[in-house]
């Protein structure tokens, strides 16, 4: 799960102003979770491009990568399960969301980018591959604070079956050009 996430770095940095600072953290190392993987990459590209797009005066762009083990009150479906999960999170300190925009933000065709290009299906779409994938999306926002959209991936076990394993990376943090603001 690193190796992705390092692997994305500079797609990000060809995509973002550098107005916007990038922060990402990777712990957890070689974790790995059952999702198709360029799924799971149009996944994170989607909400840093909302994200970008919540800071068109500048900003900060986190993006986090780790190993959590959650308890039946931690969990934000019902559908999960207590056990060991890759959380993702993307967080932004652009304009944020009302109540009404957070309860339909993964409504198709449900966009807050009227006339600007938005179609209202990339929240939609990553809806659905995360669930698809026996996982969880939620977000959490306020107008003038910007957005944090939390992904948790139930973590898989690793097989002498696996071929590709990924990069062993250390908690670290890494930040990225930028001004920020």
């Amino acid at each position: 799960m690193s190796e992705l996430a390092m692997a994305m770095r500079p797609m990000l940095e060809r995509v973002i102003p550098e107005s916007i600072l990038i922060e990402t953290a990777y712990c957890g190392g070689d974790d790995l979770v059952c999702i198709d993987r360029s799924q799971l990459e149009n996944v994170i590209m989607n909400l840093c491009m909302n994200a970008r797009d919540a800071m068109s005066a500048g900003g900060v762009l986190a993006v986090g990568v780790y190993r959590v083990t959650l308890d039946a009150g931690e969990l934000g479906s019902a559908d999960l399960q207590p056990g060991e999960y890759l959380q993702i999170s993307v967080s932004d300190n652009g304009v944020g969301m009302d109540e009404e925009a957070r309860a339909r933000v993964f409504e198709p065709f449900f966009t807050t980018k009227e006339g600007t290009g938005g179609t209202g299906l990339g929240l939609a779409t990553a809806y659905g591959i995360v669930r698809q994938s026996g996982g969880d999306i939620t977000v959490s926002s306020e107008p003038g604070s910007g957005s944090t959209f939390r992904i948790l991936l139930p973590a898989a076990e690793r097989t002498t079956e696996d071929v590709s394993p990924s990069l062993s990376v250390d908690c670290a943090e890494i930040r990225s050009r930028g001004t920020g603001t």
